[in-house]
Parts: C-alpha cells; structure tokens; sequence
C-alpha cells in the first residue's frame, strides 16, 4: 500500500512578501519616474522649439538639459531685442538711387542675453508632493550682474518661479520679482515693491487661469520734473486659449487704486524763476474688464474701463469708456498677427529708408488676407466715452467697420474698396459751459465772453456743424456708400 506523502507548501515568511513588495513598488516608482522624466524633457524641447517663431525679438542662443533618474537640469540663454543682423537680413534690397546722400540710419541697441537655471525633480513625488515634476528657477548672473542686481534688489534674490508639472502635462506656475530701485544720476528713477504673477494652464493647453499682483510702481524723469505713480495693480483671467494666446478668449478683470502723473516743467535757463506745473491728473479706483468669444471662426470682444480722478483743481466724478471688436476672421488675424510680430522692421529692427521699404514689403504681402477680412464685416470702435464733472456730462462715440463686402469688391485696390465699403459713425455730446471754459482757458485775458460763445455756437448751428440740445450741443459725423453726412445731411466731398 503505497503511503501518503503530505503536500509541501512553500514557506514565505513576512520578511519575503515584504520585500517582494517592496521591490514592486520601487520597480512601479522608478517607472513612474523614467516616465515623469521623459514627459518633461518632451515638453521642453517642444516649447524652445516653438519660442523663436512667435517673436522676432526672442531667440534661444545657447541651452542644455543634463538629465539624471530623479531630476535634472536645463539652462537656456535667451536673446531678446533686436538681432544684430535684423537690418541685413530683414530689408529689401536697396535702390542705389535712394542710397545717394542718405545718412546712415542709427542702429538698433544691442540684444538683451539672460540665462535662466531650471532645477527639475521627476515624479511622482516631486519635491515632497504628487506630480509629474516640480520646476524651481532662477535668473544666473556673472560676477558684474551679481554686483549691478545687489544695487538694484540688495541682498534679495532678484527672480523667483516655481512650477509644479501635473501628470496630464497641465502645469502651476508662481512667478515673483523681488521689490527694487534704480537711478541714473540726475536723469530717472524707478522703483517698485515686487510683483507676483500665478499662471495655470491645462494639460490640453485649452485653459488657462492667471492673476497678476504689483503692489506699487514709481518712475521719474529727473530731467524734465515728469513724475508716473502707481497704487496697487490687480488682475486676473479665465481664458480658452485653444485658438492661441493671441485670440485668447474668457473674461479678465483689473483694477488699479490709483495712478497719478505730474509734470513740474524744466527750467530753459537756470537763473530763471521756476516753471509752472502744469495740472497733476490723479485717477483713482480704475477698474477693467473684457469678455471674448469665438462663434463660427468670427472673433467678438468688448471691454470697460472706469475710475473717478482729478486733473488739477478739477474733480472728475466719474469716467467710463466701453469698446468693442466685432466679426474679427479668426484665420486671416492670425496670419496677419504671427507674420508682424515675426517682422524685424515691423518690431523696430530695421532702421532708415530702409525700415519704410521693408514695412511697405510687408504690407503688400499682407494685403490679401486683410482684404479678405472684410468679407465678414469687421468693426471696432469705442462704443461710449463719458465724462462726469459737477453733474455735468460730455459722451463721445465712434466705429469703423467694412460692410457689404462682395468677392467682385475684392478685387478693387485697397483706398477703392474702403471709399465703396467703409462705414465710419461718430457722434458727440459737450455741455455748453465746458465750451466756455475751455475757450476761457485757451484764450487767457483775450478769452471771449460768455455771450460771444452763445454767438459762435449759434453760428455753427445754423451752419450744420452742431446742434443745440438744452444745455449741450451735439453732432452726427457718417460715411458710409461713399457718402458723407454731417447731422444726417449729405456734404459735397473734393473732387479728386
């Protein structure tokens, strides 16, 4: 009879299982973080890949990824301004005739070089938190920047940014600038007391979210007695930025507590008596906001602007300005923005007779797709501006717009196609007293009285300038179907 021979069960102690674990999990995290590493470098390479073609005043002249298993490090030198040979490579090729007596057009300032050290930790705990990566910059400087920063920053580190990578790609950014002060002898001075900027973009790059903080802002021109100060700035956004950041749509608000500028005036001999100031204007409580949409390719964006102020002894109760952008084609802005913006004459890049010819190059190459714009009925314009002074009030208004366009008009030049098709309305509403007042301030001693104004005004009213309503007057400015109209009545244009 054969015997039973009992099943022999693997022995695994608590230590085994624990280290088996403890090895898949260390496997996992350092897939995790080969992946993390890979992911960021791709992003990387991408953005500088892309950073020169979005401007002609940012190039990427020196950069370095040393890339290890739980971080790495990226260096880039960025140029910014203008390059050195923007006016060879960027101008047309020049007419001997024109050459003959030109002078020879100023050059363009040196480029701006900074360099920028990235200190990136790999996922998927990054710097202590969950996330793909973590990204910790800094502004590098020499021996002589780290003396020219210490004047201006003192012992604060001058640039700070901090941006935390998600796993979808999407990324964090904290951005600080240190407060500062510099002077010129003599001649400026500017300080400010730091700035924040926070910055979140989705992994999709279709949204993105900031808001912008610069507590106080100073700037002086010693020279001249001008004076510019700042209050508090605030701003932030809710953006689609699908289309790009230059039809980015959402809505954005701002606000700014004060804003103040002076002009004391400069002496022409120095044993004269002091300049008169001329009036400070204060503006106080300034508030912003904008909201933009893209319906059907057509680009719509309106915005306000608002606040109370001062301009001298004269107290603003309220000001309000409204704008609008209609009908915008999203497709041919684009093509016309990335192609003036990559422009070295178009950025200031090209100096002289040159810099005109280069620019009337690139007009004509642009020319097309602005013209094809106005099949869609574009128009901009400031939809209302108001003025509020001891309950008194002047409004303003205008806008500018291609209507009717049809694919026969396009094929007229560009001065014929805006006298056929270009639509302009204006309108306007001063009381009477400012009227006065002005012509009393502009007059001096030799100011008219208030009954030769009356006479003036009424002279202009029978002669269909103006009207008068109450105590204001008003008047109607359009031109549209090759028509001008003055208060709704046609007026005879020049011959040609």
């Amino acid at each position: 009879m054969a015997l039973d021979t009992p099943t022999r069960k693997p022995n695994l102690s608590k230590k085994t299982v624990l280290g088996v674990l403890a090895a898949a999990i260390a496997l996992a995290y350092a897939g995790s973080t080969w992946w993390a590493g890979n992911k960021v470098k791709s992003v990387y390479d991408s953005a500088f890949a892309e950073l020169p073609q979005q401007s002609a005043l940012v190039r990427v002249t020196e950069r370095s990824y040393e890339r290890g298993f739980l971080g790495a490090v990226s260096t880039v030198t960025l140029e910014l301004g203008c390059p050195a040979d923007a006016a060879v490579a960027g101008a047309p090729p020049a007419d001997p005739d024109e050459e003959d007596g030109e002078e020879a057009a100023p050059t363009p300032s040196r480029p701006l070089r900074l360099s920028f050290r990235d200190t990136i930790r790999h996922g998927p705990l990054a710097g202590g938190s969950l996330a793909a990566a973590t990204i910790d910059s800094e502004l590098l400087l020499d021996i002589k920047g780290q003396a020219e920063a210490k004047k201006v920053f003192g012992d604060a580190r001058p640039f700070g940014s901090h941006t935390r990578v998600d796993f979808d790609g999407g990324y964090a950014s904290e951005i600080t600038l240190a407060p500062g002060q510099f002077a010129d002898e003599g001649k400026t001075r500017v300080s400010w007391q730091g700035a924040q900027l926070r910055v979140r973009v989705d992994g999709a790059r279709t949204a993105a979210h900031y808001e912008l903080a610069l507590p106080g802002f100073e700037a002086a021109d010693l020279r001249n007695g001008v004076n510019l100060k700042m209050g508090k700035l605030g701003a932030r956004a809710d953006l689609d930025i699908r289309h790009g950041w230059m039809l980015a749509t959402g809505k954005s608000t701002g606000r700014l507590e004060a804003l103040e500028f002076t002009v004391a005036g400069k002496k022409a001999d120095p044993d004269a008596a002091p300049a008169k100031p001329f009036p400070a204007i204060v503006l106080q409580g300034l508030e912003a906001a904008s909201d933009a949409t893209i319906e059907n390719g057509l680009y719509t964006g309106t915005g306000t602007f608002k606040g109370t102020g001062s301009v001298g002894a004269t107290r603003i109760d309220n000001f309000e300005m409204a704008s609008s952008t209609r009908r915008i084609d999203v497709g041919g802005y684009r093509k016309l923005a990335e192609a003036w913006t990559r422009s070295a004459a178009a950025n200031g890049c090209i100096r002289g007779k040159a810099s005109q010819a280069a620019l009337r190059a690139l007009v004509d190459q642009l020319a097309p797709d602005l013209k094809a714009m106005a099949k869609y009925g574009p128009e901009v314009g400031v939809d209302r501006l108001l003025v509020e002074i001891d309950g008194q009030r002047a409004e303003f208004g205008y806008s500018v717009a291609m209507a009717g366009v049809t694919d026969e008009d396009l094929q007229l030049p560009g001065n014929a196609l805006l006298l056929k098709r270009g639509v302009l309305k204006a309108s306007g509403r001063l009381p009477v007293k400012w009227i006065e007042k002005i012509a009393e301030t502009a007059g001096g001693s030799q100011a008219p009285s208030p009954e030769v104004a009356a006479l003036m005004i009424e002279q202009f009213e029978q002669q269909g300038y103006l009207k008068r309503a109450g105590d204001d007057v008003t008047s109607q400015v359009e031109f549209s179907d090759g028509q001008l109209k003055l208060i709704g009545k046609p007026v005879e244009l020049p011959a040609k």
